[in-house]
């Protein structure tokens, strides 16, 4: 059974096996989690989404999917870097469910017991604390094969206690 948890910190200073990194279509680590982690690892995993692209002839991912990549220098098993959003930033629930079922099965096919999350659709894209529940509250209920415990991790006090209260309902 995988157990679902919520905490307001720096997802980057969560252990966990696995990580889910809001992505844009375009895989560039311009903001959020993606440019956090370039600044504190270096280009390594920039370099490897660019030549994902390349190598797979492609000039963008298609919302509701995630390209894994390797650790590149972090401390993660593996990184899925999910694409809940169009490339003008538009996101919904359905989407957002799509794209972390999607995350979550590649990461547990690699083996990651535990998964840290960053809050798809909220950074840079317009998904409202609200929306946002209403995206996981789907999610929380079913059982990842493979994966013990899921935690959404966000800055956003807000958003945390929005999610709280939806896996406390769980």
């Amino acid at each position: 059974m995988t157990h679902w948890h919520v905490t307001n910190a720096d997802i980057l200073d969560m252990a966990a096996e696995g990580l889910i990194c809001s992505a844009n279509p375009n895989l560039n680590l311009s903001g959020g989690v993606g440019g956090a982690f370039l600044l504190r690892y270096g280009s390594e995993m920039q370099d490897y989404l660019h030549r994902y692209l390349k190598e797979n002839n492609l000039r963008y991912i298609e919302p509701g999917h995630s390209v894994v990549t390797p650790s590149c220098n972090s401390s993660y098993t593996a990184i899925a870097h999910a694409v809940a959003i169009n490339a003008f930033y538009e996101t919904n629930p359905n989407l957002i469910l799509r794209t972390y079922r999607t995350s979550l099965s590649q990461l547990a096919q690699l083996g990651c017991r535990s998964i840290v999350a960053s809050c798809l659709g909220c950074g840079y894209g317009r998904c409202s604390p609200s929306e946002f529940a209403t995206a996981i509250e789907h999610l929380i209920v079913e059982s990842m094969e493979g994966v013990e415990t899921v935690t959404f991790v966000t800055t956003n006090q807000e958003l945390a206690e929005k999610i709280a209260s939806v896996i406390r309902i769980k």
